[in-house]
Order: structure tokens, then C-alpha cells, then sequence
């Protein structure tokens, strides 16, 4: 317990001085020279685009003064001259004849130029209803049908962006009978999550996202369907529906979409490793500050669903689970940038209540742009009362990330944790990784894991060691493989 409780120490002293260390920023501003430069060029533009208008506004003049000194003159030689080809056929309209029987006019109405009848077809604002609803397509102009309104910039037909995500993996371990983690269904190819994504705006103001999963050991469900409300007062946006809430990392991440297999022990111990769905309400949005600088809070009210973070004792207690974080982000020595926050979350627990407090540090730093170093810090301490837990649960992880060479990526994951139900017992898990990315939407990787021994509910667990093969591919870009 004492080297557990002064390696959470280390760890915030480790975020402290980092904060600390980078709270001065370094940032890059356009120099005056390029935004004159910049401004010129687009004052040059404007008055080309004007002078094409006017060449265009002039044409159209000379035309429609041909078009009414030709109405002037006697139209029966155009009609003559048309006689002979109309009475060849043997199944056209008399000449000055509508198919429908009703007679051409010689000239067109007084009053109507070629302009005119231009500008009239040409498209404008919606003043007025422009249809029907179902149901009354037959109502008398003066009956009273109901009429649906249209919406100018609002589509009455959506045609959504669909995405497809399959992720197979391939395992391979030292695992023998006997060991409580023994399960020889694991240790072969599995479909591990096939996804369906569905996007589309509804209008201005509102987007929809719809996610259909699959996953391997059971039917499809809807994990996520949410509506987007981004133009709110104050620059806030709005989520209601099901959907992933902020909470550090990695949690809006979905599985296949992690810069490693499997999601952190650290944090898959207490938020499973699907994380936190939550069916709810979110709202997010910067937080004015004297000194500018980028803050931004996200607020959430769900009704904690998630069977290892939170617990309603069978149906007992229906309190609502409530997440928050607070997230400061800003550039880094010119191509690199900082992001650093803590995420809260409580709600109904076991024995009474459930407590989670998560505070990471991401660091991303560009030498060349085909050199990108990334490294994740990223702690997790869970309280669940009741929950023979015995006190306060830890778990750390980080990872260091290196796109080397054009789309491969190498990297290390070190994850500790403390196992959840035993009084005491820490996994340290050490994790080679290996990446390439075939192209944007396809992905391969290696990575090998070793597990050190480690205490359970019935007993002590042997150290395993494991080997994973990974193929990802994504059709479309609503979750891209990052």
C-alpha cells in the first residue's frame, strides 16, 4: 500500500509540473505581411467577379433588344416556314396548336420581356407553403387542408452519410486451464465489432447521428443515437439521445478506433471495455475567462446504465449518474500542442454511491510532418461503497506513440492497476506495439502484451504473456481510424 500510495504522488506531481511547465504559450502568429497579402488578393477577386457581372448584365441587354425589334416585325414568314415540316408529321399538333388543343399566342403577353421571363424562373426565398400534407393533395384551393410550410435551406428528402467498420482480431496466449482468465473461445480469429454509422443534418441547427453495432458475442443493438443542437446562446451545443460522454481520454474513442487492441486495464476495470454508453443529456461550451484562455467544460446528466461503473441494485434506486470535465488545450513550440483536463463522475453505486475522478495530459509534437510523437498520461480513481473494493481503486497508463515513417507507427504502452473485489493486488501490463496504416481507411497491428502475476478474488494468477493481430478497415469517415 505504502508503494502504491507514492506512485499516486508521483503521478500528480508528474501532472503538476507540467502544467506548471507549459502554462507559458508559444504561440505562432501570422505575420501582418501575409494577411495584407491575403486581403489584396481577395479585393482582386471581387473586382473580377464584378466585371464578369457586368459583361454578363450587358449581354443580356443587347439580347432581349433583338428579341423586341423582332416582335415588331410581321411573325407570319416564321410561321410559313415552319408549315412544311408540322404537316409532314403524321402525329404533331396543327402549327399554333397545343398538344392540348388550345391555341399558341402570336406574341407573348404586353408587358413580358425575355428578361423578365428569365429572372421568373430562376429560383428565390420560400414566401409562401409550397405543398400538401399527405392526405390532402386533392384539397380545393379554398378548402381546408392542412398545409405544410417549407423551410428554406431544410431538405424534405435525407439522404444521410452512411460509414461501415469491421475489426477482426487474432489472439494468441500462454493461458492454460485452471487460470480463472482460461477461455480457449479467445485464442483464435474473432469478428470482434462490425458497426453501421448513419450522419445526416436536419437542419441549419440540428445534426443526427445513429451507430448500429455488432458485436461478437451478441445481436445487433443501437449503441449510439443522438440529436446535435450547435448554434445555442453563449456558443454552447447540446446532445440529447444515447451517445459516449467526455470522460478523459480515450472514453469518446470507440473500441476500434483505440491506438491500442484492447482499452487500458486501468480504465477497463471500472468502465468495462466498451466504456461509458449513456443514454442522457450533454451540454458543452468555453468558458469566458480574463485571460482568453481555451477552457472548455462538459457537463452530463445520464441514467448510468454502465453494469461495472455504476449500480441501481436491481431496479431499487433510479438516480440519475452526472459526468463533468474541464479541459484546457493549447499549441506547443509551433507544431505540437498540449491538451491537459480532469473528468469527475458519480451516481448510484452498490452500497450507496459510486465516485470517479480522472485527470490526463496529452502531448503531441510534430518535428516534420512525417515525424509525429504522441504520448497519453492518463490516471483513473474509482470509490464504490459497498463494493468490497476496500477504499479507493487506482489505475495508471501511458502510452508513447511514433508515426516514423509515412503510415507506420510504433509505440509502448506501460498500464497499472488495481484489481477490482480483492483487498489487495496490482497488474502491471508492459505492451510493444506495431502499426501500419494501408491507407486512411485501413489498418494493421501487431502488438504483444506481458501481464505480470497478480492477486484474484480465489487466489494468485500466474504471469501470461499474449499476442494480438488486429485488421481494421472503415468504409467512410464518420469514425475515422486515427
Amino acid at each position: 500500500m505504502r508503494n502504491a500510495a507514492n506512485l499516486w504522488r508521483w503521478i500528480w506531481v508528474l501532472n503538476a509540473g507540467l502544467l506548471v511547465a507549459f502554462a507559458n504559450p508559444l504561440y505562432a502568429a501570422d505575420s501582418d505581411d501575409s494577411l495584407k497579402a491575403q486581403n489584396v488578393e481577395l479585393k482582386k477577386e471581387l473586382a473580377e467577379f464584378q466585371t464578369e457581372l457586368r459583361e454578363m448584365h450587358q449581354r443580356m441587354e443587347k439580347l432581349e433588344a433583338r428579341v423586341n425589334a423582332g416582335d415588331a416585325k410581321d411573325p407570319s414568314a416564321g410561321s410559313a416556314a415552319s408549315a412544311g415540316p408540322a404537316a409532314s408529321s403524321q402525329s404533331g399538333a396543327p402549327p399554333g396548336i397545343t398538344p392540348a388543343g388550345e391555341p399558341l399566342p402570336p406574341n407573348p403577353p404586353a408587358g413580358v420581356t425575355l428578361g423578365t421571363a428569365v429572372k421568373n424562373l430562376m429560383p428565390g426565398p420560400v414566401v409562401s407553403p409550397t405543398s400538401l400534407a399527405p392526405g390532402y393533395a386533392n384539397a380545393e384551393p379554398g378548402g381546408q387542408g392542412v398545409i405544410v410550410p417549407g423551410l428554406e435551406g431544410v431538405s424534405k428528402t435525407f439522404i444521410p452519410d452512411i460509414s461501415a467498420v469491421g475489426d477482426f482480431t487474432f489472439r494468441q496466449s500462454d493461458i492454460r486451464k485452471g487460470d480463472t482468465r482460461y477461455n480457449p473461445a479467445d485464442d483464435k480469429f474473432q469478428p470482434r465489432d462490425t458497426q453501421l454509422i448513419f450522419f445526416s443534418p436536419i437542419d441549419p441547427y440540428t445534426t443526427a447521428q445513429i451507430s448500429i453495432d455488432k458485436p461478437d458475442n451478441g445481436p445487433f443493438d443501437i449503441e449510439e443515437a443522438f440529436l446535435t443542437f450547435n448554434k445555442l446562446p453563449y456558443d454552447l451545443s447540446l446532445r440529447a439521445g444515447q451517445f459516449r460522454p467526455e470522460f478523459g481520454l480515450l472514453n469518446e474513442t470507440d473500441t476500434f478506433q483505440l491506438p491500442m487492441v484492447n482499452r487500458p486495464d486501468a480504465l477497463a476495470f471500472y468502465l468495462t471495455q466498451d466504456g461509458l454508453v449513456e443514454p442522457g443529456v450533454n451540454l458543452k461550451g468555453y468558458i469566458p475567462n480574463p485571460w482568453e484562455l481555451p477552457l472548455k467544460a462538459d457537463f452530463n446528466i445520464v441514467s448510468g446504465i454502465n453494469p461495472t461503473a455504476f449500480n441501481h441494485n436491481q431496479g431499487r434506486t433510479y438516480d440519475f449518474a452526472y459526468i463533468g470535465s474541464l479541459e484546457y488545450s493549447r499549441d506547443l513550440f509551433t507544431t505540437g500542442a498540449l491538451t491537459a483536463g480532469a473528468s469527475f463522475a458519480g451516481g448510484p453505486g452498490p452500497g450507496g454511491a459510486t465516485y470517479m475522478e480522472d485527470p490526463y495530459v496529452q502531448v503531441r509534437y510534430a518535428p516534420t510532418q512525417r515525424q509525429v510523437w504522441t504520448w497519453n498520461l492518463e490516471a483513473l480513481l474509482s470509490e464504490r461503497t459497498g463494493d468490497n473494493d476496500h477504499g479507493v481503486k487506482r489505475g495508471i497508463y501511458t502510452l508513447i506513440d511514433y508515426n516514423f515513417w509515412l503510415r507506420w507507427h510504433a509505440g509502448a504502452l506501460v498500464d497499472v492497476a488495481d484489481v477490482p473485489g480483492v483487498p489487495r493486488g496490482t497488474e502491471l501490463a508492459l505492451s510493444p506495439i506495431l502499426t501500419y496504416f494501408v491507407s486512411d481507411n485501413t489498418r494493421l497491428r501487431l502488438q504483444y502484451t506481458h501481464n505480470t502475476g497478480t492477486q484474484a478474488a480465489n487466489g494468485p494468477l500466474r504471469a501470461a504473456d499474449l499476442v494480438y493481430l488486429q485488421a481494421t478497415f472503415s468504409l467512410g469517415n464518420l469514425k475515422p481510424l486515427d
